[in-house]
């Protein structure tokens, strides 16, 4: 009960932030997205708002629960009524639950609430829709009629707040413009980069601005300006590049020059500073003598199996050619200490410098063969010690090439990889999109299916009662006469023998438009002393709408006929009623207690061939009242 009254007290505070909301000005309302969706959430309310009926509203109208105008009204056993959906809630509270708008004081069994003993309540539903309403977006939209239009307007009407179709927007904007919302304002909608023409969302455009390949940015070194992201760091390249203010470093670092400076100022450095360089290169020149020298005493001794020391006419033969070949070869310097090579520009560095020695070294053999004998052991070991270089040198080329046909080659394939991955990535997310859009189509067109089951429904049960109204209306008498024809005779029986449907109620007839009602009951297995034995059938008055001019009680007399269909013998039988009987007094209910004959006709005689009681799984009962002292 606690939850009723904080789910009331709700109902309460928004209908009274939307009386507020309601006094703005048109153009304040459609320019203040806040005050519309405080309506949006309050137009979601139970029942109907109070504002927008034209009228004053009557108590009657009103729920119990959440004290809005009644929305699809239903009746409790106690009298109040309550929104269908108000009574939902209720009903999911645990423990018994008793009407609030019953007296504390009086409240008894009926003011209980029972979902078995709500039934809707069309009369006040017909009457709430025929009061004249406005549409809820009354500050923009000019609509009115009657409460019974107001739901399927709201659905349609272009003021009427909706939220963006789009997954992750969530923004609530009215029917008309959710058009222009989708074209121009919604955050997730797809858009071009005006530079590399990729579609992106709205709302990582910025994002994608620090990333984009072809954004033009400026050199931080030269100040070169548009130049597209892509190709700066092609632009501001040690050894491609074009930036003239780069720093680079000097061409002769390999020798130990520490210069970095820009690039237009290299060729002053290096003009400037080429005793220093010379200086370095004769360093570097001296190292490599004294590995040469040991390469050659090495040689030289396991030839002579001992160490001796390099003769001079050949040293200074050798050498001659190896210090012109060093000192116009720096580049055949960059050799780590531990002999490797560092990196694949490097590694074609390292091999042309190697072919460089190489062909110092050749040159420097050629000089000395022509200056030495023949068979000198010196040529012989030099020129084997050539041909495995040569073969050496000629494998690692070999090798070299492979690997950078092979390393192109994946290259290739990473970059198609790449390229098929974000394809694939592409379209998954679009599947998703299009999945989600989809199931809120289909969500969408579910609910409404729901709802119009519902009226369905409705509708089928409405149709029911007025075929119901309509034989009832066709079947009633008001000449005092009942002609009563009772079909599927022989099932209706049994359900009585068995006790499924003991009793069966004519439809009603009366004395004269303005006269009493009454109708008939009639027990096929028999009541009380004819139980088994005999057809009962009694008398019924029933509570009419002239009651209060008639004379009470009833004194008119009775007839109970049952026809031979073969026109011989009907069963007749007559009473007439005892004025202290209940049954005879004025109705205070539908209907007063059945009187009659509990003996009207032994079942042995419906077998009787001589007569026609039954007849084509049929019978017939004809009911009198006398009204000759009425007239």
């Amino acid at each position: 009960m606690k939850r009723q009254g904080t789910w009331t007290a709700i109902c309460a505070s928004v209908l009274t932030g939307r009386r507020d909301d309601i006094t703005e000005t048109k153009r304040d309302w459609l320019n203040n997205p806040g005050k519309r969706a405080a309506y949006f959430e309050a137009s979601n309310m139970p029942g109907y708002q109070l504002e927008i009926f034209e009228v004053r509203v009557e108590e009657k109208y009103l729920c119990s629960a959440c004290r809005l105008v009644l929305r699809e009204p239903f009746q409790t056993y106690c009298g109040h009524r309550y929104c269908k959906s108000c009574l939902d809630e209720i009903f999911r509270l645990p423990g018994i639950q008793m009407c609030k708008q019953c007296p504390q004081d009086t409240q008894s069994e009926d003011s209980l609430l029972k979902r078995d003993q709500a039934f809707p309540d069309r009369a006040i539903k017909r009457d709430i829709g025929e009061l004249p309403v406005k549409c809820g977006n009354a500050d923009a939209c000019e609509w009115k009629g009657k409460a019974h239009q107001y739901d399927e307007h709201q659905e349609n009407c272009e003021f009427g707040l909706i939220l963006c179709p789009k997954q992750g927007c969530g923004k609530q904007v009215m029917r008309m413009d959710l058009a222009a919302h989708l074209e121009k304002e919604c955050a997730v909608r797809q858009v071009k980069c005006k530079y590399c023409a990729q579609e992106i969302l709205l709302k990582d455009e910025k994002d994608h601005l620090f990333i984009c390949p072809q954004v033009p940015v400026n050199c931080d070194f030269c100040g070169k300006k548009k130049i597209p992201r892509a190709q700066l760091q092609q632009h501001q390249d040690e050894n491609i590049g074009d930036c003239r203010r780069l720093k680079v470093a000097c061409p002769f670092a390999i020798v130990g020059c520490p210069a970095k400076l820009e690039r237009e100022k290299l060729n002053d450095h290096i003009a400037k500073h080429q005793a220093d360089h010379l200086s370095l290169v004769l360093d570097k020149y001296h190292t490599l003598i004294s590995l040469i020298q040991g390469q050659v005493h090495q040689y030289d001794g396991g030839a002579n199996c001992g160490v001796v020391d390099f003769p001079t006419t050949v040293s200074g033969q050798v050498m001659g050619p190896l210090q012109q070949g060093a000192s116009s070869q720096p580049s055949a310097l960059m050799k780590t200490p531990g002999g490797r090579l560092q990196g694949g520009q490097q590694q074609d560095v390292h091999i042309k410098s190697l072919t460089d020695m190489f062909n110092v070294v050749v040159a420097a053999v050629s000089k000395l063969r022509g200056g030495a004998e023949p068979d000198s052991e010196l040529v012989k070991m030099l020129e084997n010690r050539m041909e495995q270089i040569a073969s050496m040198m000629e494998e690692i080329e070999h090798k070299h090439e492979a690997m950078e046909a092979r390393v192109a080659t994946f290259e290739d394939i990473v970059a198609v990889l790449n390229r098929e991955i974000e394809k694939c990535s592409a379209t998954i997310e679009a599947y998703e999109r299009q999945r989600r859009q989809d199931r809120e189509i289909i969500e969408s067109i579910e609910r409404k299916m729901k709802s119009q089951e519902r009226i369905i429904a409705l509708k089928d049960v409405a149709l029911a009662e007025q075929d119901l109204r309509i034989t009832s209306l066709e079947m009633t008498s008001y000449d005092a006469t009942l002609l009563w024809k009772i079909q599927d005779f022989t099932r209706k029986r049994h359900d009585a023998i068995t006790g499924k449907t003991t009793s069966i109620y004519s439809p009603c007839f009366y004395t004269s438009r303005t006269g009493y009602k009454m109708c008939a009951r009639i027990y096929l297995n028999g009541d009380g002393m004819g139980k088994g034995s005999h057809i009962s059938l009694f008398f019924v008055l029933m509570r009419g709408h002239f009651d209060g001019l008639l004379r009470w009680p009833f004194r008119q007399r009775v007839t109970f006929m049952l026809l031979d269909q073969n026109n011989r013998e009907h069963v007749i039988d007559a009473f007439r009623p005892d004025p202290t009987s209940s049954s005879f007094k004025r109705p205070t209910s539908d209907m007063n207690i059945a009187s009659g004959c509990p003996l009207f006709m032994p079942l042995s005689q419906l077998e009787s061939t001589r007569h026609a009681y039954v007849r084509d799984d049929e019978i017939f009962l004809k009911i009198i009242v006398d009204t000759s002292d009425l007239n």
